[in-house]
């Protein structure tokens, strides 16, 4: 809810939980304590997922799968505004130690052959998120397993048909990209 309403009030937050705003107030002082609860849960979420993907020392397709299954979990679970969210310095400075983890992790993976290697820097660390994110919330209809199978095959692989043309192919006078079997290009 208040990922779609960040303004939400303590009372519409208590009804889509199903209790009584009053319940609300008897733990939380106030609407940005309430937040601030969410905001450290979600964070916590983030710790254990890449914690329990074990990043640094499981093979990287399989820690890789275990990652962006979990975070899926968590964005499902936790869907919050991230701006209002990092407003909190503790928080973004455990967020961006998360980053940190993951950044490192795709290092290693690049190191081991996982992930072309040609790509600009920070490229992997861009994408990723933004795919988890996607099967996330637009293909929320896919339980996580299955939404981290679709992510990670993506992100390994692609969306493009196999044998076609590198990235590295140049455009035909046309503009058109080269045929597969064009070696003329």
């Amino acid at each position: 809810m208040l990922a779609a309403d960040p303004g939400a009030s303590v009372a519409s937050i208590a009804a889509e939980a199903g209790v009584d705003r009053r319940t609300v107030y008897r733990r939380f002082a106030c609407r940005e304590e309430l937040l601030a609860a969410i905001h450290e849960s979600r964070v916590s979420a983030i710790e254990r997922a890449i914690e329990g993907a074990r990043l640094r020392e499981a093979p990287v397709a399989v820690a890789l799968h275990r990652y962006v299954e979990r975070i899926i979990v968590v964005n499902r679970t936790w869907p919050v505004d991230l701006a209002r969210m990092l407003a909190d310095d503790t928080i973004s400075r455990r967020r961006d130690a998360c980053i940190a983890e993951v950044d490192t992790f795709l290092c290693r993976a690049t190191d081991e052959g996982l992930l072309r290697g040609n790509r600009p820097e920070g490229w992997a660390g861009t994408l990723l998120p933004e795919l988890v994110n996607l099967a996330s919330h637009e293909q929320a209809h896919l339980d996580p397993g299955r939404a981290a199978d679709l992510v990670v095959d993506t992100f390994l692989r692609g969306v493009g048909a196999s044998g076609g043309p590198s990235p590295e192919s140049p455009p035909r006078d046309d503009g058109r990209p080269p045929d597969p079997g064009d070696s003329a290009a």
